[in-house]
């Protein structure tokens, strides 16, 4: 079991933009990780948020009992990833494959790597007026087998219910229709995304909310009791300081902007 959360900082516009990029890149990625996609990846534009520096993409794709997603700021020079497999993988090569094909300032960017055994509940330090959303991560203990009609509405409903913006209907899939192991879904909302995938052996359901927004977690107890007991509970911050390093990326383009101009003033001289 392996999660990893990349917030990269100090990015290219261009290439998060990009939705043929990012498309070719997470076929590429499950692929050289040797992971085990369930359906090709699937991107939405967002550009109609309240806030303009908030346009970008959010692209995911489902794996057997996990899944990939990036949420791309081209405006902001930042982007988000999620990475949760039932499998282990090579955390190093994940970095390496996202620094080449989507360049980051690695000094502004933070890499955290889980393997999700947190036991009872861990809610680290979370500042909502400069982190740029909370990351809220339970395993949750079926009493019964959830149907995809469950999952389904779960979905749909607890997105409205912390006050979160929707943008797509709720996706479940089955990995597989015969000796099924998991059923995954995942919903995006403005520029994040909840998910939730179900062990079938284990009747253990891992779920995810990767937040860009601050929002009342106080009654994620509750509101995942409807699919069982919740054994665990995670928040850390994503985007740890957000408006800092934003404000970093600014002003490191107004000294290059300011030290071109000054070499051109000496050059004409």
């Amino acid at each position: 079991m392996k999660h990893v959360m990349l917030d990269a900082y100090g990015c290219e516009e261009n290439q998060l933009s990009n939705m043929l990029h990012i498309n070719s890149f997470l076929n590429e990625l499950s692929y050289k990780m040797e992971l085990s996609p369930i359906a090709p990846p699937t991107l939405i534009p967002y550009y109609y948020g309240s806030v303009k520096e908030d346009v970008g993409v959010s692209a995911y794709q489902l794996l057997s009992g996990g899944h990939i997603t990036i949420h791309t700021f081209p405006l902001r020079g930042c982007y988000f990833v999620d990475c949760f497999s039932q499998d282990d993988f090579d955390t190093d090569l994940f970095y390496k494959l996202f620094y080449k094909e989507f360049h980051f300032d690695k000094e502004l960017s933070i890499y955290n790597v889980s393997d999700r055994k947190i036991e009872g509940k861990v809610f680290k330090e979370y500042e909502p007026n400069v982190d740029f959303g909370p990351h809220y991560m339970s395993l949750i203990k079926t009493t019964e087998r959830p149907t995809m009609e469950k999952m389904f509405d779960f979905l749909e409903n607890i997105v409205s219910n912390i006050g979160m913006d929707e943008i797509t209907r709720a996706n479940v899939v089955k990995d597989s229709l015969v000796e099924t192991k998991w059923m995954s879904g995942i919903i995006i909302i403005a520029q994040s995304h909840i998910s939730i995938h179900y062990n079938y052996e284990t009747g253990l359901i891992y779920a995810d909310i990767f937040s860009c927004a601050p929002f009342d977690y106080s009654t994620l107890g509750e509101e995942f009791g409807v699919l069982g007991e919740t054994v665990s509970e995670e928040l850390i911050a994503r985007g740890t300081k957000h408006l800092y390093k934003v404000n970093s990326k600014i002003e490191k383009e107004v000294l290059i902007a300011d030290s071109n101009w000054q070499r051109k003033v000496r050059k004409v001289n």
